[in-house]
């Protein structure tokens, strides 16, 4: 279970806060650093992470929502999964609550897509980074 301790915390707030940051690396790799436990009701790192991920990057929820589907994409080029038999998140309610669900979603086919390369989730998705369109 990841829990960060209050120095981890103070040795974070002192790094420089970097600005506009590309947030479609920011998401799938903090997606990728996240267990299964911090996607668990109650739990916050993953409304932190994407609150994070939204200032450094300087992108709103639209955005990140239209983000998360185009990482979904690149996510099944990357990877062996066949796109017909992969379901299609819902994307109902709220934009607060779509854009969880979809990230939660997102973490899942992040593992999928690794185990179908025989790889890990961090290089499954440095692959779909790189077959991202620009």
């Amino acid at each position: 279970m990841s829990r960060v301790t209050r120095q981890q915390q103070a040795s974070l707030a002192a790094l420089p806060a970097p600005r506009h940051l590309d947030l479609a690396t920011l998401l799938i790799r903090g997606l990728v650093a996240l267990d299964r436990d911090d996607l668990a009701e109650g739990n916050l790192s993953l409304e932190l992470g994407l609150t994070l991920w939204m200032s450094r990057s300087g992108a709103g929820v639209h955005q990140v929502r239209s983000t998360l589907r185009a990482l979904r994409s690149a996510l099944l080029h990357a990877s062996d999964l066949d796109e017909a038999s992969e379901p299609v998140p819902l994307m109902a309610g709220d934009d607060r609550t779509a854009v969880l669900h979809l990230a939660i979603y997102l973490h899942g086919l992040l593992q999928r897509s690794a185990r179908s390369r025989g790889s890990t989730p961090a290089q499954i998705a440095e692959d779909a980074l790189a077959v991202l369109p620009d």
